[in-house]
């Protein structure tokens, strides 16, 4: 049994209790109303792809800046299995499509790495 995943997790979730939520960084357009659940995710992401969307490991790819129609469609692919990953797909499967959607916004108004 791979624990990872369930790992990384348990460490997003007391992230998240800690910092009482996350706050959004964006390229300079007014912050995005996150709901609270979208909000909460966010550690979880950061915790491979960075607090600002920009990965400091070269297997993450960065979501800063990436459109959000292409963020969207990976993580739809994840959730579905259509795209393989062992550590994405638990992380995209209990997404709903309005998650998926508020995410791929948020990462899309984040100022891409130069």
């Amino acid at each position: 049994m791979n624990r990872f995943p369930l790992i990384r997790l348990m460490g997003a979730l007391a992230c998240v209790l800690a910092s009482g939520g996350a706050q959004a960084v964006s390229s300079g357009a007014p912050p995005q109303k996150l709901s609270d659940g979208v909000a909460a995710l966010l550690p979880m992401c950061a915790a491979c792809h960075g607090i600002d969307g920009v990965s400091s490991i070269g297997l993450y790819p960065n979501l800063a800046g990436q459109k959000p129609e292409y963020v969207a469609k990976q993580l739809r692919d994840f959730k579905s299995g259509q795209r393989s990953d062992a550590v994405m797909r638990p992380m995209a499967e209990p997404l709903s499509d309005d998650m998926i959607e508020a995410l791929s916004r948020h990462f899309g108004t984040m100022k891409p790495p130069r």
